[in-house]
């Protein structure tokens, strides 16, 4: 089917008169939106926002190597460690839900449905605080300061957002054809290598745009390290903009604006990623078509 077709298969395409009306609608769309920037433009002006000076201090070149550099490598830094622990919790509990076996299948949902439905702040709140209690700290392994807090925060991270990619996956699990499994169950695979080799890449490959959005979400959520101080993005500007008064708002835009920048960049690797993983599983997925429907005729 061509792009056009696709692009049309769910809908009518507009005939001349529809074309015209959604032309007219854009255009005011455009206007409204260009208005509203204005209008608060002028407002920020009349308070100095664009002041150069305002700019310049939370972009000085000793703050951008103190303070704007450690803070992105921080929010990368636990982004990845939450993303990884997110990762594994995720495939473990989602093909645990779909398991043969029924106290894993109660286990799996448990955990789903219980860390879902927590918020992210009071997990990372909790597991910081309960440090200490019942005769454990993580002083005793050497862990103290921003290590001890990024520990926390990639737990908090990581049980959430696994709990939310393991229902992803288990969505896409679902709603995968179940000829591809008895495809693997018919050239003699084991049930774990049906699930590893046939369900697993093609269920990544159909949710990874699911998958990218909640690690775009979890990126974002790294700026919860705020409320136990972590030294991430969010943390740091607000120094900055405590220690410059008058460039307050100035810094958090500019906190904003790298965050859209990670998160865009994220969004590129992934597509890249996916590229490649579609061209290295066309071909065993065609092998396996085959094999169903030599199942099918038999």
């Amino acid at each position: 089917m061509s792009r056009q077709g696709e692009t049309t298969v769910l809908f009518d395409a507009l005939g001349p008169k529809g074309r015209r009306n959604a032309n007219i609608a854009s255009v005011i769309s455009a206007l409204v939106i260009v208005g509203l920037l204005a209008l608060a433009a002028v407002g920020l002006a009349g308070q100095n926002f664009f002041e150069a000076s305002r700019w310049i201090n939370p972009l000085d070149a000793l703050v951008v190597e103190n303070t704007w550099v450690p803070s992105i490598i921080a929010t990368l830094q636990a982004f990845a460690l939450g993303s990884v622990l997110a990762l594994f919790l995720g495939v473990i509990f989602g093909f645990g839900r779909i398991s043969q076996f029924g106290l894993t299948r109660w286990v799996s949902t448990g955990y789903v449905q219980f860390f879902r439905s927590l918020p992210l702040v009071l997990l990372i709140w909790i597991s910081f605080t309960i440090d200490g209690h019942f005769g454990f700290t993580t002083g005793t392994l050497g862990w103290s300061g921003e290590a001890r807090r990024l520990t926390f925060l990639v737990v908090g991270l990581g049980v959430y957002n696994g709990a939310v990619l393991a229902e992803i996956l288990r969505a896409g699990v679902a709603a995968l054809p179940s000829g591809q499994a008895m495809a693997g169950h018919a050239i003699g695979l084991r049930h774990g290598q049906v699930q590893r080799l046939v369900v697993l890449p093609q269920v990544l490959r159909n949710m990874l745009p699911a998958v990218l959005a909640q690690l775009v979400i979890l990126l974002k959520d790294t700026s919860l390290g705020y409320v136990i101080t972590y030294p991430e993005l969010l943390h740091s500007a607000d120094i900055i903009g405590s220690d410059y008064g008058n460039s307050y708002l100035q810094a958090l835009i500019i906190a904003a604006a790298i965050y859209f920048v990670l998160a865009y960049a994220l969004s590129k690797l992934v597509v890249l990623a996916e590229r490649r993983l579609r061209k290295k599983t066309a071909a065993p997925l065609a092998r396996v078509k085959q094999i169903e429907a030599s199942a099918v005729a038999d």
